[in-house]
C-alpha cells in the first residue's frame, strides 16, 4: 500500500499545524492489519485475539475483510445481526479514516462463532 492510501491527508494536515520537518512517515499493511483488527475488535466487542483482519489496496481505497465471532450478549438487543454488523462496519471505516487517514471502499464481514464471554473494553484504540 501507498503512503498516499495511509495517510498522506492526515500528514499533510499536521503540517499545516506544526512547523515542516524532513523525513517520511509510512504505515505498513501488517500495521495497518494489527490496527484494524482492534478497532473492529472494539466495534463487535470481543476479545482481539479473535478477529482476523485482511487489508488490501483497491484502486486508492481500502477493502478490509474481517472475520469475526458474534458476540453472544449482543444476540438479545440491539436488531438483527445484519443490522450490527452494519453498524460495526460503519464503526470501522470511520476509526480507520480518523486513525490512519484511509479512506475505506468497503468492509467485508464474516461471522465465524459465537463468543459467550463478556468482554470488557479496557482500553479504547486511539
Amino acid at each position: 500500500m501507498s503512503a498516499g492510501t495511509l495517510g498522506f491527508e492526515q500528514e499533510e494536515s499536521l503540517q499545516k499545524s506544526q512547523s515542516k520537518r524532513a523525513g517520511y512517515t509510512s504505515i505498513s499493511s501488517g500495521t495497518i492489519a494489527q490496527l484494524v483488527a482492534a478497532i473492529a475488535a472494539e466495534a463487535f466487542n470481543v476479545p482481539r485475539r479473535n478477529v482476523r483482519a485482511g487489508v488490501h489496496d483497491e484502486q486508492g481505497q481500502v477493502s478490509v475483510s474481517l472475520a469475526v465471532p458474534l458476540a453472544m450478549s449482543l444476540m438479545g438487543d440491539g436488531g438483527t445481526v445484519f443490522e450490527r454488523a452494519a453498524s460495526a462496519r460503519a464503526v470501522v471505516a470511520s476509526r480507520i479514516h480518523a486513525l490512519a487517514g484511509s479512506t475505506v471502499g468497503r468492509v467485508d464481514v464474516r461471522f465465524t462463532g459465537i463468543h459467550e464471554g463478556q468482554h470488557v473494553n479496557a482500553r479504547r484504540v486511539q
